[in-house]
Protein backbone atom coordinates (compact mmCIF):
# COMPACT_ATOMS: atom_id res chain seq x y z
CA UNK A 1 0.00 0.00 0.00
CA UNK A 2 0.91 3.50 -0.78
CA UNK A 3 1.01 7.75 1.06
CA UNK A 4 2.61 11.81 2.38
CA UNK A 5 1.29 15.07 4.46
CA UNK A 6 1.30 17.92 6.29
CA UNK A 7 -1.54 20.26 8.58
CA UNK A 8 -4.01 23.11 7.31
CA UNK A 9 -6.57 24.74 9.57
CA UNK A 10 -8.44 23.58 12.67
CA UNK A 11 -12.10 22.69 12.30
CA UNK A 12 -13.88 21.46 8.95
CA UNK A 13 -15.94 24.26 6.96
CA UNK A 14 -18.15 22.87 4.65
CA UNK A 15 -17.51 24.53 0.78
CA UNK A 16 -20.83 23.89 -1.01
CA UNK A 17 -22.06 25.33 -4.19
CA UNK A 18 -25.60 24.46 -5.48
CA UNK A 19 -26.40 23.74 -9.10
CA UNK A 20 -27.84 26.57 -10.71
CA UNK A 21 -28.29 28.86 -7.66
CA UNK A 22 -32.08 28.24 -7.42
CA UNK A 23 -33.35 27.13 -4.03
CA UNK A 24 -36.28 25.69 -5.64
CA UNK A 25 -34.55 23.67 -8.12
CA UNK A 26 -31.61 22.38 -5.77
CA UNK A 27 -30.87 19.00 -5.53
CA UNK A 28 -31.33 16.76 -2.66
CA UNK A 29 -27.67 17.20 -2.22
CA UNK A 30 -25.74 20.19 -2.95
CA UNK A 31 -23.80 19.81 -6.61
CA UNK A 32 -20.33 20.24 -5.31
CA UNK A 33 -18.92 19.92 -1.56
CA UNK A 34 -15.39 19.92 -0.66
CA UNK A 35 -13.81 19.88 2.68
CA UNK A 36 -10.86 22.21 3.34
CA UNK A 37 -7.52 21.83 4.74
CA UNK A 38 -6.37 18.68 3.03
CA UNK A 39 -2.61 18.36 3.44
CA UNK A 40 -1.12 15.96 0.97
CA UNK A 41 1.86 13.84 1.41
CA UNK A 42 3.29 11.39 -0.51
CA UNK A 43 3.87 8.27 1.01
CA UNK A 44 7.28 6.07 1.56
CA UNK A 45 7.76 2.60 0.67
CA UNK A 46 4.16 0.54 2.23
CA UNK A 47 3.36 3.34 3.97
CA UNK A 48 -0.12 4.36 2.36
CA UNK A 49 -2.04 3.76 5.46
CA UNK A 50 -0.33 5.61 7.86
CA UNK A 51 -0.34 8.72 5.28
CA UNK A 52 -4.10 8.36 4.37
CA UNK A 53 -4.42 8.43 8.39
CA UNK A 54 -1.92 11.59 8.63
CA UNK A 55 -4.15 13.18 5.67
CA UNK A 56 -7.56 12.33 7.06
CA UNK A 57 -6.21 14.06 10.42
CA UNK A 58 -5.27 17.47 8.54
CA UNK A 59 -8.56 17.54 7.64
CA UNK A 60 -9.42 18.41 11.62
CA UNK A 61 -6.38 20.71 11.87
CA UNK A 62 -4.08 18.16 13.60
CA UNK A 63 -0.25 17.56 12.10
CA UNK A 64 1.67 14.18 12.37
CA UNK A 65 4.98 13.23 10.78
CA UNK A 66 4.72 10.15 8.83
CA UNK A 67 7.70 7.97 10.74
CA UNK A 68 5.55 8.38 13.89
CA UNK A 69 1.84 7.94 12.24
CA UNK A 70 3.81 4.40 10.69
CA UNK A 71 5.32 3.37 14.01
CA UNK A 72 2.17 3.90 16.04
CA UNK A 73 0.13 1.96 13.13
CA UNK A 74 2.44 -0.93 12.66
CA UNK A 75 2.61 -3.66 14.96
CA UNK A 76 6.15 -4.88 13.27
CA UNK A 77 8.06 -2.11 11.30
CA UNK A 78 8.38 -4.61 8.53
CA UNK A 79 4.79 -5.47 8.31
CA UNK A 80 3.37 -3.77 4.85
CA UNK A 81 -0.52 -4.02 5.90
CA UNK A 82 -2.49 -1.50 8.18
CA UNK A 83 -5.60 -3.13 8.61
CA UNK A 84 -9.12 -0.83 8.79
CA UNK A 85 -9.78 -1.36 12.34
CA UNK A 86 -5.96 -0.40 13.27
CA UNK A 87 -6.88 2.50 11.33
CA UNK A 88 -9.79 3.66 13.25
CA UNK A 89 -7.87 2.76 16.94
CA UNK A 90 -5.47 5.41 15.93
CA UNK A 91 -7.58 8.15 14.66
CA UNK A 92 -10.07 7.48 17.67
CA UNK A 93 -6.43 8.54 19.83
CA UNK A 94 -7.25 12.17 18.19
CA UNK A 95 -10.34 12.66 20.08
CA UNK A 96 -12.16 11.56 16.82
CA UNK A 97 -14.69 8.98 15.98
CA UNK A 98 -15.12 5.94 13.30
CA UNK A 99 -17.66 4.17 11.68
CA UNK A 100 -16.52 1.16 10.09
CA UNK A 101 -18.83 -0.09 7.19
CA UNK A 102 -19.20 -1.85 4.03
CA UNK A 103 -21.36 -1.87 0.83
CA UNK A 104 -20.50 1.78 -0.01
CA UNK A 105 -21.23 3.27 -2.65
CA UNK A 106 -20.77 6.65 -4.60
CA UNK A 107 -24.18 8.35 -2.93
CA UNK A 108 -23.25 6.80 0.14
CA UNK A 109 -19.72 9.48 0.27
CA UNK A 110 -21.39 12.27 -1.35
CA UNK A 111 -23.81 12.41 1.58
CA UNK A 112 -21.16 11.92 4.28
CA UNK A 113 -19.10 14.65 2.55
CA UNK A 114 -22.12 17.41 2.36
CA UNK A 115 -22.47 16.45 5.93
CA UNK A 116 -19.19 17.77 6.32
CA UNK A 117 -16.83 14.33 6.93
CA UNK A 118 -14.22 12.55 5.54
CA UNK A 119 -14.12 8.67 4.12
CA UNK A 120 -11.64 6.82 4.26
CA UNK A 121 -11.64 4.24 1.23
CA UNK A 122 -10.40 0.70 1.20
CA UNK A 123 -9.70 -0.25 -2.52
CA UNK A 124 -7.26 -1.74 -5.80
CA UNK A 125 -4.38 0.67 -6.37
CA UNK A 126 -5.67 -0.24 -9.98
CA UNK A 127 -7.46 -2.26 -11.73
CA UNK A 128 -4.84 -3.75 -13.59
CA UNK A 129 -2.79 -5.19 -10.38
CA UNK A 130 -3.81 -6.87 -7.19
CA UNK A 131 -2.59 -3.98 -4.54
CA UNK A 132 -4.83 -3.02 -1.79
CA UNK A 133 -5.23 0.68 -1.35
CA UNK A 134 -6.54 3.39 1.13
CA UNK A 135 -7.89 7.01 -0.20
CA UNK A 136 -9.19 9.78 1.62
CA UNK A 137 -12.22 11.20 0.28
CA UNK A 138 -12.94 15.09 1.12
CA UNK A 139 -15.21 16.31 -1.92
CA UNK A 140 -17.40 16.18 -4.95
CA UNK A 141 -18.39 17.50 -7.77
CA UNK A 142 -19.82 17.01 -11.45
CA UNK A 143 -16.72 15.42 -12.48
CA UNK A 144 -16.72 13.16 -10.07
CA UNK A 145 -15.34 12.33 -6.17
CA UNK A 146 -12.41 13.86 -5.41
CA UNK A 147 -9.70 12.10 -3.34
CA UNK A 148 -6.05 12.56 -1.76
CA UNK A 149 -3.97 9.55 -2.95
CA UNK A 150 -0.60 9.19 -1.11
CA UNK A 151 0.80 7.60 -4.35
CA UNK A 152 -1.17 9.44 -7.31
CA UNK A 153 -1.24 12.78 -5.75
CA UNK A 154 -3.40 15.52 -3.71
CA UNK A 155 -6.78 15.88 -5.93
CA UNK A 156 -7.67 12.72 -7.92
CA UNK A 157 -10.82 12.59 -9.53
CA UNK A 158 -12.90 9.24 -9.81
CA UNK A 159 -15.84 9.23 -11.79
CA UNK A 160 -18.77 6.94 -10.23
CA UNK A 161 -18.12 4.09 -12.45
CA UNK A 162 -14.62 4.25 -11.98
CA UNK A 163 -14.53 4.44 -7.98
CA UNK A 164 -16.99 1.58 -8.31
CA UNK A 165 -14.51 -0.78 -9.84
CA UNK A 166 -11.38 0.04 -7.49
CA UNK A 167 -14.06 -0.79 -4.47
CA UNK A 168 -15.40 -3.84 -5.79
CA UNK A 169 -12.66 -6.21 -4.65
CA UNK A 170 -12.93 -4.56 -0.96
CA UNK A 171 -16.87 -4.76 -1.01
CA UNK A 172 -17.25 -1.28 -0.78
CA UNK A 173 -15.19 -0.82 2.63
CA UNK A 174 -14.96 2.15 4.65
CA UNK A 175 -14.28 4.24 7.68
CA UNK A 176 -16.20 7.56 8.18
CA UNK A 177 -14.27 9.60 10.66
CA UNK A 178 -15.70 12.89 12.75
CA UNK A 179 -15.64 14.58 15.58
CA UNK A 180 -18.32 13.51 18.50
CA UNK A 181 -20.51 16.84 17.92
CA UNK A 182 -20.79 15.56 14.17
CA UNK A 183 -22.45 12.49 15.39
CA UNK A 184 -26.26 13.19 14.25
CA UNK A 185 -25.09 14.72 11.04
CA UNK A 186 -23.54 11.15 10.06
CA UNK A 187 -26.33 9.16 11.45
CA UNK A 188 -28.59 11.07 9.11
CA UNK A 189 -26.16 10.78 6.17
CA UNK A 190 -25.68 7.13 6.24
CA UNK A 191 -29.32 5.84 7.15
CA UNK A 192 -30.11 2.33 7.87
CA UNK A 193 -26.64 1.67 7.55
CA UNK A 194 -25.70 3.54 10.94
CA UNK A 195 -26.37 0.33 12.66
CA UNK A 196 -23.99 -2.41 12.28
CA UNK A 197 -26.41 -5.01 11.56
CA UNK A 198 -28.58 -3.39 9.03
CA UNK A 199 -24.87 -2.41 7.42
CA UNK A 200 -24.25 -6.24 7.42
CA UNK A 201 -27.80 -7.03 5.98
CA UNK A 202 -26.77 -4.37 3.26
CA UNK A 203 -23.48 -6.17 2.18
CA UNK A 204 -25.48 -9.78 2.64
CA UNK A 205 -28.20 -7.98 -0.03
CA UNK A 206 -25.56 -6.23 -2.37
CA UNK A 207 -23.13 -9.72 -2.63
CA UNK A 208 -26.55 -11.64 -3.70
CA UNK A 209 -27.75 -9.50 -6.33
CA UNK A 210 -24.09 -9.62 -7.66
CA UNK A 211 -23.83 -13.39 -7.92
CA UNK A 212 -27.53 -13.55 -9.28
CA UNK A 213 -25.49 -11.51 -12.72
CA UNK A 214 -22.46 -13.90 -11.81
CA UNK A 215 -22.51 -16.49 -10.05
CA UNK A 216 -18.37 -16.62 -10.39
CA UNK A 217 -17.80 -13.35 -8.97
CA UNK A 218 -15.37 -14.52 -5.95
CA UNK A 219 -15.23 -11.50 -4.57
CA UNK A 220 -19.01 -11.40 -4.02
CA UNK A 221 -18.77 -14.83 -2.74
CA UNK A 222 -16.13 -13.27 0.06
CA UNK A 223 -18.59 -10.51 0.79
CA UNK A 224 -21.07 -12.63 1.78
CA UNK A 225 -18.85 -14.51 3.81
CA UNK A 226 -18.07 -11.70 5.55
CA UNK A 227 -21.88 -10.76 6.12
CA UNK A 228 -22.32 -14.00 7.07
CA UNK A 229 -19.67 -14.55 9.51
CA UNK A 230 -21.01 -10.66 11.36
CA UNK A 231 -24.48 -12.04 11.04
CA UNK A 232 -23.83 -15.13 13.40
CA UNK A 233 -23.34 -17.63 10.73
CA UNK A 234 -20.03 -18.98 10.86
CA UNK A 235 -20.30 -22.07 8.50
CA UNK A 236 -22.23 -20.83 6.07
CA UNK A 237 -19.34 -17.98 6.58
CA UNK A 238 -16.54 -20.34 5.88
CA UNK A 239 -18.47 -22.13 3.19
CA UNK A 240 -18.36 -19.00 1.05
CA UNK A 241 -15.08 -18.14 1.48
CA UNK A 242 -14.33 -21.59 0.54
CA UNK A 243 -16.30 -20.67 -2.82
CA UNK A 244 -13.82 -17.36 -3.12
CA UNK A 245 -11.06 -19.02 -2.62
CA UNK A 246 -11.81 -22.02 -4.87
CA UNK A 247 -13.18 -19.48 -7.49
CA UNK A 248 -9.52 -17.88 -7.68
CA UNK A 249 -8.31 -14.33 -6.10
CA UNK A 250 -5.74 -12.04 -6.76
CA UNK A 251 -2.49 -13.06 -5.67
CA UNK A 252 -2.07 -10.76 -2.52
CA UNK A 253 -5.89 -10.54 -1.60
CA UNK A 254 -5.04 -12.72 1.37
CA UNK A 255 -2.51 -10.29 2.52
CA UNK A 256 -5.09 -7.68 3.02
CA UNK A 257 -8.14 -9.22 4.03
CA UNK A 258 -8.08 -12.28 6.11
CA UNK A 259 -11.63 -13.00 7.23
CA UNK A 260 -11.79 -16.94 5.19
CA UNK A 261 -8.79 -17.59 7.69
CA UNK A 262 -10.88 -16.33 10.90
CA UNK A 263 -14.27 -18.01 9.68
CA UNK A 264 -12.13 -21.62 9.06
CA UNK A 265 -10.36 -21.88 12.10
CA UNK A 266 -13.84 -20.77 13.85
CA UNK A 267 -15.87 -23.89 12.60
CA UNK A 268 -12.42 -25.61 12.56
CA UNK A 269 -11.13 -26.02 9.48
CA UNK A 270 -7.62 -25.56 10.29
CA UNK A 271 -6.22 -27.10 7.13
CA UNK A 272 -7.55 -24.89 5.12
CA UNK A 273 -6.08 -22.13 6.94
CA UNK A 274 -2.73 -23.55 7.13
CA UNK A 275 -2.38 -24.16 3.67
CA UNK A 276 -3.44 -20.40 2.45
CA UNK A 277 -1.33 -19.09 5.54
CA UNK A 278 1.74 -20.86 4.67
CA UNK A 279 1.67 -19.88 0.69
CA UNK A 280 0.84 -16.41 1.50
CA UNK A 281 3.53 -15.91 4.15
CA UNK A 282 6.02 -17.21 1.24
CA UNK A 283 5.39 -13.93 -0.17
CA UNK A 284 4.74 -11.76 2.78
CA UNK A 285 6.73 -13.17 5.96
CA UNK A 286 5.99 -10.55 8.19
CA UNK A 287 2.61 -10.17 7.86
CA UNK A 288 1.13 -10.19 11.54
CA UNK A 289 -1.91 -10.92 11.15
CA UNK A 290 -1.25 -14.19 8.83
CA UNK A 291 1.35 -15.38 11.50
CA UNK A 292 -1.31 -15.07 14.11
CA UNK A 293 -4.05 -17.01 12.35
CA UNK A 294 -1.69 -20.12 11.32
CA UNK A 295 -0.39 -19.98 15.00
CA UNK A 296 -4.05 -20.11 15.78
CA UNK A 297 -4.32 -22.75 13.49
CA UNK A 298 -1.72 -25.29 14.76
CA UNK A 299 -2.60 -24.83 18.28
CA UNK A 300 -6.21 -25.36 17.96
CA UNK A 301 -5.07 -28.74 15.72
CA UNK A 302 -2.72 -30.19 18.57
CA UNK A 303 -6.01 -29.88 20.91
CA UNK A 304 -8.23 -31.40 18.62
CA UNK A 305 -5.02 -34.44 18.39
CA UNK A 306 -4.87 -34.54 21.81
CA UNK A 307 -8.59 -35.58 22.67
Amino acid sequence: MPYRFRAARAGLTLLLVAAGGLAAAAPALPARAVLPGLHHEYQRLNNCGPVTALMTLSLFGKTVAQPAAAAALKEDARDRNVTVPEMARYLERFGLRTAWRFAGTPATLKHLIAAGVPVILHQQMKTTDDIGHYRVVYGYGADGVYVGDSYLGPKVTYPDAALEKLWRPYNGEYLVVYRPDQQAAVQRALGKNWNRRANWRSLEASARARLQRDPQDAFAWWGLGQARAALGAPRGAADAFLRAHRLGLPEKHYWYQQDALEAWNRVGRYDLTLKVATRELRGYPNSTELLRLKAEALQARKRSAQR
